[in-house]
């Protein structure tokens, strides 16, 4: 017991010993450092209202209100503009627009929303009308065609998917989407859209 009681004691005083030599220097870098970070934040204070008598709006910024929706370039043709103004955004999903042209013959524009979905085709293009602007309806939509030239709009297919893709196939337009699993196609010519 004698000899674990002295070998305590040697690492008691060698412990001691080690702290007395370190201590003084721990301290030394803690009030130095304390005093730097008050040195760096009494130079920014002094800089701070400094520029605020020099410059006296600095650092005032007004949030910018909301401005009212307008209207904006949508589509453009020889024979037709369309112009667009946001309604209203879905979080995570579609925005809705009122859409109107000019020269106003299209006027089936003015009374619907549509997405900012536009494929120019056979003189005309084809929009994303929407048949709701209820969250927990969509998608909910119709393929529609506007004819440039007579302002008509042509209903064309009633698509209830997020995953549908339009694109050039041959001599016409390939449609396709997924509906519950199950995919769909709709094949458009230029007689399709113009003529029936």
């Amino acid at each position: 017991m004698s000899q674990q009681s002295s070998s305590n004691k040697i690492l008691n005083w060698i412990w001691t010993g080690i702290f007395s030599v370190f201590y003084p220097i721990i301290m030394a870098f803690s009030l130095l450092f304390v005093g730097v970070v008050w040195v760096f934040s009494t130079l920014s204070w002094m800089l701070t209202s400094l520029v605020r008598k020099v410059f006296p709006k600095v650092g005032k910024e007004v949030a910018p209100r909301p401005t009212a929706p307008s209207w904006q370039s949508f589509f453009k043709s020889d024979h037709l503009r369309i112009e667009r103004m946001l309604k209203e955004e879905i979080m995570f999903g579609p925005a809705y627009y009122k859409l109107r042209a000019i020269p106003n013959n299209a006027e089936a524009l003015a009374k619907d929303f549509f997405g900012d979905f536009k494929y120019p085709c056979f003189d005309g293009v084809l929009l994303q009308k929407f048949n709701t602007v209820i969250p927990k309806e969509l998608p909910d939509f119709d393929l529609v065609f506007l004819n440039l030239k007579t302002g008509q709009l042509k209903y064309i297919e009633t698509i209830k998917s997020f995953s549908w893709n339009v694109e050039e196939s041959g001599r016409g337009i390939m449609v396709t989407w997924q509906d519950e699993g199950e995919q769909y196609e709709l094949r458009l010519t230029q007689e399709r859209l113009l003529h029936a």
